[in-house]
């Protein structure tokens, strides 16, 4: 899971690649290390440049509607020493738009409980821990739920489950977390 910027898009073949200035690593670092195209980016080395693959037309689960020059939270996969992002199994919100909550989490909070599905996931390398994965049609949930709550495993660790804050349930009181 990584903060960063668009740099670049690029079609090759089936796929849309895409250049990221990696901000900041939350998750992934040495996994990230070791994938196709990175590099150090720009001349005082704080940042990383890598190419992440997707499909080039939305279509299966594709990401085509990045912004070049926009900051992006984005979680994907690493398969065969690329980072694909899709979105039926990544997470990908505009930095502006994550919640501090959401923020904290990411820094401090996920990571414990990544073994939980929030997406709907297909194939080998699914999450083991079902519970808080959604339907096709609305795999992210309300924006209350998305926004406000937090998927934690149980005490045993066998299961994932919604937590609803404070937040959260002042949310679904309004009109906010309407779809």
């Amino acid at each position: 899971m990584v903060r960063a910027r668009v740099l670049t898009q690029e079609i090759q073949g089936e796929s849309l690649v895409i250049g990221l200035r990696i901000m900041k690593t939350f998750k992934g670092g040495s996994a990230m290390n070791q994938t196709e195209g990175i590099q150090v980016y720009g001349s005082r080395q704080r940042s990383l440049f890598a190419k992440a693959y997707t499909y080039k037309d939305g279509g299966g689960c594709g990401v085509d509607w990045l912004v070049n020059g926009t900051v992006y939270l984005i979680s994907g996969n690493i398969f065969k020493s690329k980072l694909r992002l899709g979105l039926c199994g990544s997470w990908i919100a505009e930095w502006s738009q994550v919640t501090q909550r959401q923020r904290v989490g990411v820094r401090r909070f996920y990571e414990p409980n990544c073994a939980c599905q929030i997406t709907p996931c297909y194939g080998d390398d699914c999450a083991t821990l079902k519970g808080c994965n959604k339907g096709f049609m609305n795999p992210l949930g309300t924006d209350c739920e998305w926004r406000h709550s937090y998927c934690l495993k149980n005490a045993n660790g066998t299961a994932c489950a919604w937590r609803e804050t404070a937040d959260y349930k002042k949310c679904t009181n309004s009109d906010e977390g309407l779809p």
